[in-house]
Order: C-alpha cells, then sequence, then structure tokens
C-alpha cells in the first residue's frame, strides 16, 4: 500500500497528505505589501489545497486561492532498512577486521625471516 509523506510523517491517501499540509499554515498570518491576511484552509483534495487570505487588521475583501499539490511519496526509513544498513557496516567491520589479522601475519612472517638470517 502507498503512502504520502509530509514533513517527518506518512499518510496512507494523497488527501490525507494534502489536509497535513495544509494544516502547516493554516491559522497563520502573511503579510502582502501593507496589509496583514490570515491564512484558512477552505478546502482540500487529492490533487489541491484552497486557501482564504482575510485581511487580519483592516477591512478588507477576502481572497481565495487554490494551490495544486502532488503528494509525495514516503521515503522515510523503516526498521528493514535499518538491519540492512547495520548489516552492510558489520560487513564494512569485518572487512577492517580481516585485513589487520593479514597485516599483522604479513607483518609476523617478514621479523620471522630477517631474524633468521636467511634471505
Amino acid at each position: 500500500m502507498p503512502s504520502y509523506q509530509v514533513g517527518d510523517a506518512c499518510y496512507p491517501t494523497p488527501s490525507a497528505a494534502a489536509m497535513a499540509s495544509a494544516s502547516t499554515v493554516s491559522g497563520s498570518f502573511v503579510a502582502r505589501g501593507t496589509t496583514l491576511y490570515q491564512v484558512n484552509v477552505t478546502g482540500v483534495t487529492d490533487t489541491s489545497i484552497t486557501y482564504r487570505f482575510t485581511p487580519a487588521v483592516v477591512a478588507g475583501t477576502a481572497v481565495n486561492q487554490t494551490i495544486n499539490f502532488t503528494a509525495q511519496p514516503c521515503g522515510l526509513l523503516v526498521a528493514s532498512d535499518a538491519v540492512s544498513l547495520g548489516w552492510m557496516i558489520a560487513a564494512v567491520w569485518v572487512g577492517v577486521y580481516a585485513l589487520k589479522v593479514l597485516a599483522r601475519v604479513v607483518r609476523d612472517m617478514t621479523n620471522e625471516t630477517v631474524s633468521d638470517g636467511q634471505p
């Protein structure tokens, strides 16, 4: 089942992801020129979010604006990703240890040859 990401959370449907995205700005204020507007969400679909900008301080006309929304596939790491990464890190450590042991064996063999006086 596909899921869709907004911020650091995943949602089961594009509509739920759009609602989560819209909720991050609902109730906030934005300045346009010298007018301050309060932002409210008036509609959410799978592919768009409609905002209503209402003048907050002075009387004026509210403005509706529909913004296209494209739900992004969830890319958060899950437990199986962590296990895969853990095994890769373990493989690197085993490889490093094997190289260290091999270097020690080669060094010991070199020291034996020199101490025996044999060429």
